[in-house]
């Protein structure tokens, strides 16, 4: 059994900034949903070539993740942070101006490696700064970056309709200004640099983490695809771009309150439950909006954001329960795996929207929803491996 680094005291107001740098980050990140409709335009892309555009970020980002995680479980290399992020809103900023396709994919990559970059030392932090209510801690900050998920399609849609792709350029500063004020409050809130005291922790429950894994593969097949081609959809369904984005950005807004929410009642309840619910109510919800149209559609469309979200707040932190050790490794393996996982689902869903539609193919999407929710009843059995001293569900 490998110690774990104890980290030093983190004041109190750095893990808000966190959640803040956390929405920047991820507003980036999900500005390719929004730029998606200009993009397919300009460069004449079939679906699947834009699904090979968010599938190169989406690898690139998730590959990376475990990798980083684990040298930042050895270093402490907290500077991956700031660095990261700089480099994934300065690669985001110039997509609008990208000459061509290959351009393109170029800079979508290297934004994927910022993106992964960042992720693993904030979710460690997070951790290891947070209270008894490790949920509730990492609920807000996983919120802080659905919220930026949330701004992303808005803010491309915005951009586009006034500037066109080059308005992207305009992003540049808020993503540069970010990254030196974290690492200014990182300096000051005696964030560690380096290894501190190693203590022994329980050990790694592998089977949990594996579980945990496959259910957030099943979840992430159907959510990333979402987040990727709902603009789309709703453009194919004849909605203006701004409200296409506005619609999308509504969808991640929503699951802003289920991360928050998923986090805070995992704490009194447990954690299976959440994620049982989350996956098994949600997936008929997300069907439903599929199946309606106009107001009704919205409304289940909003239902299934407020409740699929609220599952994955509660899957990063058993995985971290799961492993006290490594939590820059297993969040960067949760985070990377789906986002990979998402990539690559992105990618077939293109191929197969080219042959039978985008309203069947987001329906064919939506039954990994389902898997995901069957396979989270043997969360119980796994976790019975350690003590319900190593899994606190209640505070």
């Amino acid at each position: 059994m490998e110690p774990v680094t104890k980290l030093a005291q983190i004041k109190p107001s750095y893990s808000p900034l966190l959640a803040v740098g956390h929405t920047v980050n991820d507003m980036y990140s999900n500005l390719l949903a929004g730029l998606l409709p200009l993009l397919i335009l300009a460069f004449g892309l079939s679906y699947m070539l834009a699904g090979l555009a968010a599938l190169v970020f989406n690898v690139f980002s998730s590959v990376l993740q475990p990798f980083l995680g684990r040298w930042f479980d050895r270093t402490r290399a907290s500077w991956l942070l700031e660095i990261g992020l700089a480099l994934n809103c300065v690669c985001m900023s110039f997509v609008g101006i990208a000459p061509n396709y290959v351009i393109l994919l170029f800079l979508l990559g290297t934004a994927g490696v910022g993106t992964a970059s960042f992720h693993p030392p904030a979710f460690s932090t997070v951790v290891s700064a947070g209270s008894s209510r490790k949920g509730q801690a990492m609920g807000l900050f996983i919120a802080g970056g659905n919220t930026g998920f949330f701004l992303g399609p808005i803010v491309a849609g915005l951009i586009l309709t006034a500037y066109g792709l080059h308005g992207t350029l305009l992003l540049l500063p808020i993503g540069l200004i970010a990254s030196v004020i974290l690492l200014r409050a990182r300096v000051t809130a005696g964030a560690p640099t380096t290894n501190l005291e190693a203590t022994n922790q329980p050990t790694t429950n592998k089977r949990l983490i594996a579980l945990l894994a496959s259910i957030t593969a099943c979840r992430s097949t159907t959510i990333t695809v979402a987040e990727t081609f709902l603009p789309v959809y709703f453009v194919a369904r004849g909605e203006p771009l701004v409200i296409a984005t506005a619609l999308a950005s509504l969808w991640l807004g929503i699951g802003v309150i289920g991360q928050f929410a998923g986090g805070y009642v995992s704490d009194r309840i447990g954690r299976f439950p959440v994620v049982a619910s989350s996956l098994l109510i949600g997936g008929p919800l997300f069907l439903a909006f599929l199946i309606t149209s106009g107001l009704t559609s919205i409304i289940f469309l909003t239902l299934a954001g407020a409740v699929l979200y609220a599952s994955w707040t509660v899957i990063v932190v058993m995985a971290s329960e799961a492993a006290p050790q490594n939590v820059g490794t297993v969040s960067g393996l949760m985070l990377g795996l789906a986002v990979g996982i998402g990539g690559f689902a992105a990618l077939g869903f293109g191929a197969l929207a080219d042959q039978i539609g985008l309203q069947s193919a987001l329906i064919a999407m939506a039954t990994f929803l389902f898997a995901g929710g069957a396979l989270s009843f043997i969360i119980p059995k796994f976790s019975a491996t350690h003590s319900a001293n190593d899994y606190p569900i209640s505070s």
